[in-house]
């Protein structure tokens, strides 16, 4: 893979390029679900705001966390080798209108070197920590142990020597990660249980472990030359569709349960075409066959928490 001199880029390229701070959103959106289905009960407004400004941090530190450990261990490098295919980026800016948002890790690539890496793993850290000192003063030590689950779960997907993401334990990770943000969020402002929101919630957990599982097979070879194990592969690519339709099921399982619980969550299916439409582009053959459906299980899931809080929006204005 090309090395790039990033003083020839202006530094919202270099933060876009190293921070991917569009794969942010899925985050943020699954706590602002959990945020407005608060609010419905409550008027914390200043924890309102500051829920999901830290839970943008901790997925700052996934992302480049991940991101760090995967430099080190070499396996995106080798992951990323087909970016020097001429033919597969022409398919990949085909696939992406001309675009291709994320084109490899920015520690591979020379964008940033692995001291600046380091101190900015260190600089998240103490954002997401300072952020969180008035959440727990507003919110009691209730969000202090919530919080510690949550930065433990980002912490042990790709931390040595744990790291459960090449042990086949990952996707579980991202799925308890992705069912705790929008659930403590609501909880930590209401110390309420809510039987519909723990389903929604379920349900973006359920996404983004399909998430998750999509962004994994293209490296797919990579993570079997690096003797790396997560669960596409354990299970063998060509199990993949049981897999994904098995993920699609419970997702929409979940929506259903909402649904018993609060029939204004039956809007949530219109996020059904999505992961179809992903499905049925799994069965074209050609070099980026693996790389198209994660953009929609992506969407899939941040349209879930989106629609949630339209949802809500309406029962408010209605009721």
């Amino acid at each position: 893979m090309e090395t790039v001199n990033s003083c020839d880029h202006g530094i919202a390229w270099k933060a876009k390029e190293v921070l991917r701070i569009a794969y942010t959103l899925p985050f943020v959106m699954a706590s602002v679900a959990g945020i407005a289905f608060a609010m419905t009960m409550s008027d914390q407004w200043l924890l309102a705001l500051l829920i999901p400004l830290d839970v943008f941090f901790l997925a700052l530190l996934v992302n480049f966390s991940n991101d760090y450990f995967d430099h080190k261990s070499g396996v995106d490098k080798l992951r990323f080798e087909c970016l020097d295919d001429e033919d597969f980026m022409q398919q990949m800016k085909r696939l992406t209108d001309g675009k291709v948002y994320w084109v490899g890790n920015s520690l591979d690539r020379g964008i940033i070197t692995d001291h600046q890496g380091k101190m900015l793993m260190i600089a998240i850290i103490t954002s997401a920590i300072i952020i969180a000192i008035p959440i727990i003063y507003l919110s009691g030590t209730i969000s202090l142990v919530l919080g510690a689950v949550a930065l433990l779960l980002c912490i042990l997907y790709t931390l040595p020597p744990v790291n459960l993401g090449a042990r086949g334990f990952g996707e579980i990770d991202v799925l308890l990660s992705f069912f705790c943000i929008p659930f403590f969020s609501f909880f930590v402002i209401t110390n309420q249980f809510n039987l519909t929101f723990f389903f929604v919630s379920l349900a973006i957990g359920f996404g983004a472990m399909l998430m998750r599982i999509a962004d994994e097979v293209p490296g797919y070879e990579a993570h079997i030359a690096m003797g790396e194990k997560n669960l596409v592969v354990r299970f063998g690519l060509q199990n993949l569709p049981k897999i994904e339709w098995t993920l699609i099921f419970l997702v929409y399982l979940m929506i259903a349960m909402a649904a018993v619980t609060d029939p204004y969550f039956i809007v949530l299916l219109l996020s059904l075409p999505l992961p179809l439409k992903a499905m049925k582009e799994l069965k074209i053959n050609d070099a980026v066959k693996y790389w198209r459906p994660l953009t929609k299980f992506m969407f899939m899931t941040t349209s879930i928490a989106f629609l949630t809080v339209i949802i809500l929006a309406i029962k408010t204005l209605i009721l």
